[in-house]
């Protein structure tokens, strides 16, 4: 199969998982129109999700159907089922109760598509262990890697919280609270990168929030192990890296590399997280479209709306997203230990004005007023100058009276002395 037609393939195969029973049937049969091949080759992977020879009892039935009510209550090793978190196409999340330690946890059964192959699973466990030893407040721990009965599942912290999904539904965050959990999202994915581990499904839903209100990055069950340095991205090792023609990840959030199913780097995280921050900030997302096709096309050829940014949002915060949200690789922000430094400045966090209409207006009345000023300003001298020339003026009157006055005088004097 050729990588194009492999990426046409998992493209289908990871929005199938979204439908149920005749959604999924209808979406199929429009979706492979004409190419019975393509469509053979859907099912068949979804085939290996709900079949196999674990499909009946067992740990199979968590993979049966993630919507089955019956699962809540079934064992999967020593943890008890509780409650459906979520589902998607990487497995579904659920939440437990761990009988051996007493504790609440997430657990994420893995979808078989994605275990049957002895190799990546094997790359997958020695990368479960790498994101076993991230320890950092903002990112969700990974407890362990456990398998029951052939089935594979991610043991994770459990959050009880809402997620920043869930935040955005009620509008788009204040600039300031925007910047407040992008710079704990950037502190936790500076802290991965900094061990070699790309996120790779960075978005909203797997974003919570703590009951003190502290973010916490989850699901880093997408996430590969890389090398830091990405200086050359043709140099990287395939045996690290995503295989090209695998698309992995959410495609609203995806980087155009990643969309194409090429090799990722660090640098598909920064994308994501521009994603995320202009989601927040704008209160839609930056590519989400009718489709997968639709959105995966929009990333790869459109550029968000930035007239959608509030107002008062600072020419520095709008280049730190563009930059983010660079297509070309060589143009995007390298490192989000900038990013997060970045996000302290205060040139970053200065409020503007509420509109340009009204900063405009604020220029016109500081212009009307300096001009008035300066009108005043010089009736006022030129009052100054009145008086100053009237009082000249009434000098020279009273000089001239005093000198007549001392003239009249000294000849009433002179014909007095005179008269005797």
């Amino acid at each position: 199969m050729t990588p194009d037609r492999w990426r046409q393939v998992e493209a289908l195969y990871h929005e199938a998982l979204t439908r149920k029973g005749e959604a999924q049937a209808a979406f199929l049969a429009e979706a492979c129109v004409g190419d019975v091949a393509l469509r053979r080759e859907v099912e068949s992977l979804l085939a290996q999700v709900t079949s196999g020879p674990l499909a009946t009892g067992g740990a199979a039935a968590f993979v049966s159907d993630p919507r089955n009510a019956s699962v809540v209550g079934r064992r999967f090793g020593v943890y008890q089922i509780q409650a459906l978190l979520g589902t998607g196409g990487m497995g579904e999340v659920y939440k437990a109760g761990d009988t051996r330690l007493g504790r609440d946890v997430a657990l994420k059964i893995l979808p078989r598509v994605f275990t049957s192959d002895p190799d990546r699973l094997a790359r997958f466990e020695r990368e479960a262990r790498l994101l076993a030893a991230l320890n950092h407040p903002h990112i969700a721990t990974i407890h362990g890697l456990e398998e029951s009965d052939g089935v594979r599942a991610l043991v994770m912290e459990f959050v009880e919280g809402p997620t920043l999904a869930d935040r955005i539904a009620k509008g788009a965050v204040p600039i300031s609270e925007a910047l407040a959990i992008a710079r704990q999202i950037a502190e936790a994915l500076e802290a991965a990168h900094e061990k070699g581990i790309v996120h790779r499904d960075l978005k909203p839903a797997n974003i919570k929030f703590t009951r003190e209100g502290a973010v916490k990055v989850l699901d880093f069950g997408l996430a590969k192990a890389t090398p830091v340095n990405h200086e050359d991205t043709d140099s990287l090792s395939a045996s690290s890296m995503t295989h090209e023609g695998m698309i992995l990840g959410t495609a609203a959030y995806m980087s155009p590399e990643q969309a194409r199913g090429l090799r990722v780097d660090t640098r598909t995280d920064i994308w994501a997280f521009g994603c995320v921050l202009y989601e927040m900030l704008v209160g839609r997302a930056a590519f989400a479209r009718g489709s997968v096709f639709d959105t995966i096309a929009a990333v790869l050829e459109r550029n968000p709306d930035w007239q959608t940014l509030p107002p008062n949002t600072t020419p520095a915060l709008r280049r730190l997203v563009e930059r983010c949200l660079e297509k070309d690789l060589r143009k995007r922000r390298r490192d989000i230990g900038d990013i997060r430094s970045e996000l302290d400045e205060p040139m970053l966090q200065t409020v503007l004005g509420p509109s340009p209409a009204a900063a405009a207006s604020r220029t016109h009345a500081m212009r009307a007023a300096i001009v008035g000023a300066v009108v005043m300003l010089l009736v006022a001298l030129g009052v100054a100058l009145g008086i100053r020339s009237f009082n000249n003026n009434n000098a020279a009157i009273a000089i001239s009276g005093v000198g007549r006055f001392t003239i009249r005088w000294k000849e009433k004097r002179w014909r007095e002395a005179n008269r005797h």
